[in-house]
């Protein structure tokens, strides 16, 4: 893994949070935590690809930006 941004780090502080500060990551990058009903709940293994394919996606300055909300969401929290 290569520096404090990287997705692999990124993605690894987001399986940290706590269930609505998931939620609320999943709605900044535009996730959809719904099939296409908008009912029915997805699975957690879609949302978590969808979500890991957008970090891996990002650009730098986004990853950054992400970066700082989910390292601020994790200060003071246990590995």
């Amino acid at each position: 893994m290569k520096g404090k941004n990287s997705p692999e780090k990124i993605l690894i502080e987001i399986s940290k949070l706590e269930v609505t500060e998931f939620l609320g990551v999943c709605k900044i990058l535009g996730v959809s935590v719904y099939k296409n009903d908008g009912k029915t709940p997805k699975e957690f293994e879609d949302i978590w690809e969808e979500m890991c394919d957008i970090v891996w996606g990002m650009n730098r300055v986004r990853r950054r930006n992400l970066g700082r909300l989910v390292y601020s969401a994790t200060k003071g929290k246990e590995d």
